[in-house]
C-alpha cells in the first residue's frame, strides 16, 4: 500500500538478513511439522523458493512450488487449519502458491520468473509458457512501465508529475469551478477548488479520477488529500515520530485535507486544487504499477502470467500446468499472549483477477499505553481505532483492489462489510476479538475459494 523510498545500503542489508531469517523459519516450520503430509508436500526446495523470494516485511514474498507440490498441498490441506502449514507469516505479508520453476521435477511445467525494483519496493513477474522474444528485452520493458508509473504518481519522487502538481503555486484570480453534484465522465469533480488549472498526463488523470470517485462514494473514508495527516502522525515524508501530534498541529493538518476541494476536468485532462494541498496516491500506486505491467505483457501477446508489484498482485490466464493461480492469504499475527503461528488464512484461485491487502498490524507506534496505526481516518484526522486487522480485496483491476482495501480498512469491520456487500465487492475482513482473530467474507469473495 504505502510506498517507501528506495532502500538504502542499510535497508538492503536488513532485507538480506530478513531473507536469511525467513529461510531458517521455513525450514524450522517444516521440521516442526515432522512427517506430516504437508511437510512432505512442500519439501526443502519450496522452503528455499520462499526464502529466495522474500522481500521487506511490508511487501509480499512470492513463492514457487512444483506442480507435484501444489497437487500434494491441495490434497493435504483440505479441512486443515491454516497454522498447520508452514509458520513463515511472521516475516512475509502473503505468498503466491503458484505452479513454479524452483525445484520443478523433470518434465514439470515451469514459470519464467523476472524480478526488479521500483515504486519503493520489489516487483516479480511470472510468465506461464514461452515468452515472445528475449527475456532481457521483456525485463527492460517491465522496468520501463514501473518507472513510468513512478514518474507520474509518486509523491516520494521529487521529479515526478505528482510532485510538480503538489508544488503548484496559487492563482487567486482564477475563479473556482461551478459546483458539481456528482462525479461524471466529463466536467469537473469537486466544488471548492481554487488556484490554477494544471494539465496532467492521462496516466495521472485516470488514477486521480478513480481516487476522487472512490472518495466521494465512501464519504471521505478514502481521501487522496490525506498527506498532511499522514505526515502529522509521523508516517509520511516528514519522517517518523512516536507520539501524537499536538492539537494545534493536528488542526492545521486537517484544514488542508478534503477531497471536495479538488476539481478535475476530464475534457481537458487538467486539475485544480488549493495552493499547498498535497495529493497522495501511495495507497493505490502499487496496484496501478501491476496494471501497467499487465498492459505491457498483453501488448506482447502474453495471456497467462502473474504480476506482483509491492505486494499487489494481478493474475491472468492459467498457471503453468493448467488451472488458476493460487494465492495464499496470510493469517495476521495472533493477539499478544496467543499462539503466534500464522500460516495461510485462505488460498484463493485467481484467473483474470487482482488481489490486494491492507493491514494495521505492522506499521504503528505505541504511546501511553495506546497503539496508533498508520491507517488514518481522513474524516476524524486520527488513526483508526476499531478491531479490524486486515482487509483483502479481489477485483478485476489491481488499482481498484488496492484502493478499496484501504477504504474498507478505514470504514471498519461493520460499515466496511456493509459497503462491500452492497456493491458486490469480493472482500475478506479479519478482526480481533479478545485473544482471537475472527473473519467474515462477502458472498463474492467466497466464490474465489474453489
Amino acid at each position: 500500500m504505502n510506498a517507501r523510498p528506495a532502500a538504502s545500503a542499510a535497508a538492503a542489508a536488513s532485507i538480506e538478513a530478513t531473507r536469511a531469517v525467513l529461510h531458517r523459519s521455513v525450514l524450522a516450520g517444516l521440521a516442526l511439522a515432522g512427517s506430516s503430509p504437508v511437510a512432505s508436500a512442500l519439501g526443502a526446495s519450496a522452503a528455499s523458493a520462499l526464502a529466495a523470494s522474500a522481500v521487506s516485511a511490508s511487501a509480499v514474498a512470492v513463492s514457487v512450488l512444483t506442480a507435484r507440490q501444489r497437487a500434494a498441498l491441495g490434497r493435504c490441506t483440505a479441512g486443515v487449519r491454516p497454522r498447520a502449514l508452514v509458520a513463515v507469516s511472521a516475516i512475509i505479508g502473503a505468498c503466491v502458491v503458484a505452479a513454479g520453476c524452483t525445484g520443478a521435477g523433470a518434465g514439470s511445467p515451469q514459470a519464467v520468473v523476472l524480478r526488479g525494483e521500483g515504486l519503493g519496493s520489489d516487483w516479480t513477474v511470472k510468465l506461464a509458457g514461452s515468452p515472445p522474444g528475449e527475456l532481457a528485452q521483456i525485463q527492460r520493458g517491465i522496468q520501463a512501465r514501473i518507472e513510468s508509473v513512478s514518474r507520474s504518481l509518486s509523491r516520494w519522487d521529487e521529479a515526478s508529475e505528482m510532485s510538480a502538481l503538489n508544488s503548484s503555486a496559487p492563482t487567486p484570480s482564477v475563479p473556482a469551478p461551478a459546483p458539481a453534484p456528482s462525479v461524471h465522465a466529463t466536467g469537473a469533480i469537486g466544488a471548492r477548488a481554487v488556484g490554477e488549472w494544471q494539465p496532467v498526463s492521462r496516466e495521472l488523470f485516470e488514477t486521480l479520477r478513480y481516487a476522487f470517485t472512490l472518495a466521494a462514494d465512501t464519504g471521505g473514508a478514502f481521501d487522496p488529500t490525506i498527506a498532511p495527516l499522514v505526515d502529522a502522525w509521523g508516517f509520511g515524508k516528514a519522517g517518523r515520530r512516536y507520539q501524537p501530534p499536538s492539537p494545534e498541529a493536528l488542526g492545521a493538518a486537517r484544514s488542508q485535507v478534503g477531497f471536495n476541494k479538488v476539481a478535475l476536468d476530464a475534457s481537458s485532462l487538467r486539475v485544480r486544487k488549493p495552493a499547498g494541498m498535497q495529493i497522495d496516491l501511495s495507497s493505490m500506486q502499487h496496484g496501478r504499477g501491476a496494471d501497467a505491467v499487465s498492459e505491457y505483457l498483453e501488448s506482447l501477446g502474453l495471456t497467462s502470467y502473474l504480476v506482483d508489484v509491492g505486494s499487489e498482485i494481478r493474475a491472468r490466464g492459467e498457471a503453468p500446468g493448467g488451472g488458476a493461480w493460487r494465492v495464499g492469504i496470510e493469517r495476521p499475527p495472533q493477539p499478544q499472549g496467543a499462539d503466534a503461528a500464522n500460516g495461510f488464512e485462505h488460498v484463493v484461485f485467481l484467473r483474470d483477477a487482482s488481489i490486494a491487502t491492507s493491514g494495521n498490524f505492522r506499521y504503528y507506534f505505541d504511546y501511553n499505553g495506546r497503539r496508533y496505526s498508520h491507517r488514518i481516518d481522513p474524516r476524524t484526522g486520527e488513526p483508526v481505532s476499531h478491531a479490524l486487522v486486515s482487509v483483502t480485496v479481489i477485483a478485476p483491476i489491481c488499482m481498484h483492489a488496492d484502493a478499496l482495501a484501504t477504504a474498507l480498512t478505514v470504514l471498519g469491520p461493520d460499515e466496511g462489510f456493509d459497503y462491500a456487500t452492497q456493491r458486490d465487492i469480493a472482500a475478506l475482513f479479519i478482526s480481533r476479538s479478545g485473544d482471537q482473530l475472527v473473519e467474515k467474507m462477502t458472498p463474492r469473495f467466497a466464490t474465489y475459494l474453489n
